[in-house]
């Protein structure tokens, strides 16, 4: 934690919205922009929880995009003085594009996508494991590296797994990401993400104060509308789905139709044939007919 000029505590917690957390008694009025950028977040954390597989096509861009726009606005935000050097508007407007040009490439190479989807839970996870040793003191650890070991292999873990089992898992990721995406929103809007930071000072293994009973409340929301998403995904919207499934183009010429032509051509013509008898071997028939009359006859 770092002390701000004005005396409020901040936390130097780099992303494309900068979040910081306030005092009951210091609360003013919301940020619209924040706000906004919030709400159109959460719009597509409800879509990646419950619909996250149906649309298998946009849960690749947007998870490209967000991803994307993170590591540029943290790349930005890393660099020491870039937050007199830059505006805010200006590295907003950097991460969204950044954000877009992997979204298209995570939309036109899903494994990439899949990949990135497995890396994000994964660090996710990774975040909820260390919160829960650390908070049940089963284990601290001595080192912030550790943290980020934990994470790496998480991450790295989930990615690899999530290539492996790409529908299942996705369904899994997507809604674990979705979920934590609507959480941390419901977090800023109600007590200015104090669970949050609360997370992140777990990462930095820093002291923080105890979050109140609705502060858990809100932190309960995440696995509850885990569970929601993917009973959903499974049983509603991702059954019968599948992101490979080959596309069937439309030909001009039906192969099927002109074998079903052929086919009826050759009924047509067996039926003419075997009407009276071979329409073909009659006249031959009657010729010899005739001749062995002829024969009997002399």
């Amino acid at each position: 934690m770092a002390e701000a000029e004005n005396g409020t505590t901040s936390y130097p917690f780099p992303t494309l919205i900068s979040i910081i957390p306030q005092d009951d008694s210091s609360v003013s009025s919301l940020d619209p922009w924040r706000g906004t950028l919030l709400v159109l977040y959460s719009v597509f954390g409800l879509l990646s929880n419950f619909l996250g597989y149906r649309v298998f096509k946009a849960l690749m861009f947007l998870n490209g995009f967000v991803f994307g726009s993170f590591i540029v606005s943290l790349i930005i935000l890393a660099e020491e003085g870039s937050g007199e050097a830059v505006p805010k508007w200006g590295i907003s407007l950097i991460g969204i594009g950044a954000g877009f040009l992997l979204g298209i490439i995570t939309l036109l190479i899903q494994y990439v996508g899949i990949f990135i989807l497995g890396f994000i839970a994964g660090v996710l996870g990774g975040i909820a494991f260390l919160a829960a040793l650390q908070y049940s003191f089963i284990y601290i650890p001595p080192s912030p590296w550790i943290c980020v070991a934990v994470l790496l292999l998480f991450a790295i873990s989930s990615s690899l797994a999530n290539l492996c089992f790409q529908k299942s898992l996705t369904i899994i990721c997507s809604s674990f990401y979705g979920s934590a995406i609507v959480s941390a929103t419901l977090d800023y809007f109600i007590e200015h993400s104090v669970m949050i930071f609360w997370l992140w000072d777990k990462i930095k293994l820093t002291v923080s104060p105890e979050p109140k009973w609705y502060s858990w409340m809100l932190l309960a929301s995440w696995p509850t509308l885990f569970l929601l998403g993917v009973f959903t995904q499974v049983l509603v919207t991702g059954n019968g789905t599948y992101h490979e499934r080959p596309f069937k183009r439309k030909s001009r010429g039906n192969p099927e139709t002109r074998e079903e032509r052929k086919q009826r051509k050759y009924r047509y013509l067996y039926q003419v044939r075997t009407c009276h008898g071979d329409a073909i071997s009659q006249p031959v028939a009657k010729k010899y007919v005739h001749r062995v009359n002829d024969e009997s006859f002399a």
